[in-house]
């Protein structure tokens, strides 16, 4: 039996797009996509590589989770936009222990597709920096865990 796992993880909270077209990480979101690498990190979660989306959001909170986990391999990924079609990145998530950065509402879709076979299921309700674990014996996937950003007043 074959166990792959993948991880996907929604950008940080990003600025709005009248403040910034590019839509770069806030305050906020930075200090979220730093909270869930140290989570990572404590957690010793191995991942081998990181893919995003090519948006700025998503290239930050890459970069933020890559830097605190010492992860040399990130990449732009095809097909991890917004509204792209889910199922072509489906044929391109062979990297075990990968991450994938991208956006609502494509990777609730795309979790869900690939837990039921639907993607209009919603076996999960993203929020900004938190991360999934997807794991694979044989054909199916099953959400191993959830984690959310644990933020403090600090």
């Amino acid at each position: 039996m074959t166990i792959q796992k993948l991880y996907f993880t929604q950008h940080g909270l990003a600025v709005s797009k009248t403040e910034d077209p590019d839509r770069p990480l806030s305050a906020a979101g930075i200090k979220q996509t730093q909270n869930i690498a140290k989570q990572l990190l404590t957690s010793n979660i191995l991942i081998s590589s990181i893919f995003h989306s090519g948006k700025l959001r998503a290239i930050q909170t890459a970069e933020i989770i890559a830097s605190t986990l010492n992860i040399k391999t990130v990449n732009p990924a095809d097909y991890l936009s917004p509204n792209d079609d889910i199922t072509l990145i489906k044929q391109h998530l062979n990297v075990d222990n990968a991450l994938y950065i991208g956006h609502l509402p494509h990777l609730e879709k795309l979790i869900s597709n690939l837990v039921t076979g639907k993607e209009s299921h919603n076996v999960i309700k993203f929020q900004n920096s938190a991360t999934v674990c997807l794991e694979k014996n044989d054909s199916l996937f099953h959400i191993l865990w959830y984690l959310t950003p644990q933020l403090t007043n600090n």
